[in-house]
C-alpha cells in the first residue's frame, strides 16, 4: 500500500510538471519547496531500498531456481540413460518377439505338413506296420517311428503352445516398459517447462525493477538538483539578512545540548548519525542526525544563539523549528510536540523553544536533532563533531 501511495504521489507531481524556479519569490515559498522537495526526496530513497530489497529477494529466487535446474538437469541425464537402456530393451525384446514368431511359423508349417500326410495316408496303426513289415526286426524299427511320430506330434503342440505364452508375455512388457518410458519423458518435459517459466518470469521482474530503478534514480537526481537550487536562494536571502544587520550573532565553537541534564533520557542517543537500517516503514536508512529517546514533553532548547527561519509540520518530519546561526551553521529540532517560537525570532542560547513529542514518522517519542552548514538536504554533519552532553 505504501508504494502504491508513493507512486501515485510522484506520477502526481510529474503530471504537474513541478518544478523549483519558478513562482517562488519569498523566503516562506523557497522554505516550503525546500520541504517539499526533502519530502519527495525521502519517498524516493525509500523506494530505492525497496527495490533493492524486492531485486536481492528475486536475485536468490532466481540462484535457487537456477540450482534446481542444476539438479534437473543431473535427474534429465540419469532420466536419459535409462530412457537408452529402455530403448536397448525394447529393441532385444522385439528381435525376441521377431524370433518366436518364426520359429511358430516353422512350426505351424511342420504340423501342417505332418496333418496333409495323416489325411492323405490315413492314420498308422501298429497293425499296418505288422503286415507292411518284411521281418521282425523291421517291425520294430517301424514301430519305433510311428511312436517318435506320435510323441513329436504332442511336443510340437506343446511347443508352439509355450511359444504363443511367451509371445504374448513379451508383448506386455514391451508395452510396460513403453508406457514407463513415455511416463519419464513427461515428467522431465513438465519439469523443464516449470523451471524455464519461472526463471523467465523472475527475470522480467528483475528489468522491471532495474527500469523502475533508473526512473527513480533520474527523479531523485531532478529533485536534489531542484534542492540545491532553492538552497541557493535560501542562502543568498540569509546572507542578506546578514548584510543587512538582521542577525548578527557570534558562534561560539561549539553548539550546546538542546535539552537539558535534569530531564530524563537527556544522554539516551537511540540513533545514530550516519547509515542504519530503517527503524519503521519510510525512516530514511541514512539518518541525517541524531536521535535522543525523551519522553513526550520533555523541554527542548536552543544550541546557539540565532535566528528561527522556520516553524513547521511535515508528515516525514512532524513539527519542527529551525533555526539559523552564525558562521552559516543551522540547527533543526524534529519530531516536536510543541513550539514556543515562530520563524522571524531571535532566540538566544539555552532558550526553550519546544518540547519533544511523537510526531512524524518515528519509532517513538524521541527528539531529532540536526546540525546542518545549509538549511535543506545535503548539508548535515554529524552534531557529535559540534556539540557534547
Amino acid at each position: 500500500m505504501k508504494r502504491k501511495v508513493i507512486s501515485v504521489f510522484l506520477a502526481g507531481v510529474m503530471l504537474l510538471g513541478f518544478t523549483t524556479t519558478v513562482m517562488a519569490d519569498s523566503l516562506e515559498d523557497w522554505r516550503e519547496q525546500a520541504e517539499n522537495l526533502n519530502e519527495m526526496i525521502s519517498e524516493q530513497e525509500a523506494r530505492q531500498d525497496e527495490i533493492q530489497e524486492e531485486k536481492s529477494t528475486a536475485l536468490d529466487e532466481i540462484q535457487s531456481i537456477e540450482d534446481s535446474i542444476t539438479k534437473y538437469e543431473v535427474e534429465i541425464a540419469n532420466l536419459e540413460d535409462e530412457i537408452s537402456s529402455l530403448e536397448t530393451d525394447i529393441s532385444n525384446k522385439e528381435e525376441e518377439i521377431k524370433q518366436l514368431e518364426e520359429d511358430y511359423k516353422e512350426k505351424d508349417e511342420q504340423l501342417q505338413e505332418k496333418l496333409v500326410f495323416t489325411q492323405k495316408y490315413g492314420q498308422i496303426s501298429y497293425l499296418d506296420v505288422l503286415l507292411g513289415s518284411d521281418n521282425f526286426m523291421d517291425f520294430i524299427s517301424n514301430a519305433h517311428i510311428v511312436s517318435e511320430l506320435t510323441a513329436a506330434d504332442k511336443q510340437m503342440m506343446e511347443e508352439i503352445s509355450e511359444s504363443q505364452k511367451q509371445i504374448e508375455k513379451a508383448k506386455k512388457e514391451l508395452e510396460a516398459e513403453k508406457t514407463e518410458l513415455d511416463t519419464s519423458k513427461k515428467s522431465v518435459e513438465a519439469k523443464q517447462k516449470q523451471l524455464s517459466v519461472s526463471k523467465q518470469a523472475k527475470e522480467e521482474k528483475v528489468a522491471a525493477l532495474d527500469a523502475e530503478d533508473k526512473e527513480v534514480q533520474d527523479a531523485l537526481d531532478k529533485y536534489i538538483y531542484d534542492l540545491k537550487e532553492v538552497d541557493k536562494k535560501i542562502e543568498s536571502y540569509n546572507d542578506k539578512l546578514e548584510e543587512e544587520g538582521i542577525y548578527t550573532g557570534n558562534f561560539s565553537g561549539t553548539l550546546g545540548w538542546p535539552l537539558s541534564s535534569s530531564s530524563n533520557g537527556y544522554n539516551n542517543i537511540t540513533s545514530y548519525f550516519g547509515g542504519r537500517e530503517s527503524p519503521v516503514p519510510g525512516a530514511s536508512t541514512n539518518h541525517r542526525g541524531i536521535d535522543i529517546g525523551v519522553s513526550v514533553g520533555t523541554p527542548v532548547y536552543a544550541a546557539e544563539d540565532g535566528y528561527v527561519l522556520n516553524v513547521q509540520y511535515t508528515s516525514a518530519r512532524g513539527l519542527f523549528v529551525l533555526i539559523r546561526h552564525a558562521s552559516n551553521l543551522y540547527t533543526r529540532y524534529q519530531h516536536l510536540d510543541s513550539a514556543s517560537v515562530s520563524a522571524g525570532q531571535y532566540v538566544s542560547r539555552g532558550q526553550q523553544i519546544a518540547r519533544s513529542g511523537n510526531s512524524g514518522i518515528g519509532s517513538g517519542p524521541h527528539l531529532h536533532f540536526e546540525v546542518l552548514t545549509q538549511p535543506s538536504y545535503g548539508w548535515e554533519v554529524n552534531p557529535l563533531n559540534y556539540t557534547h552532553w
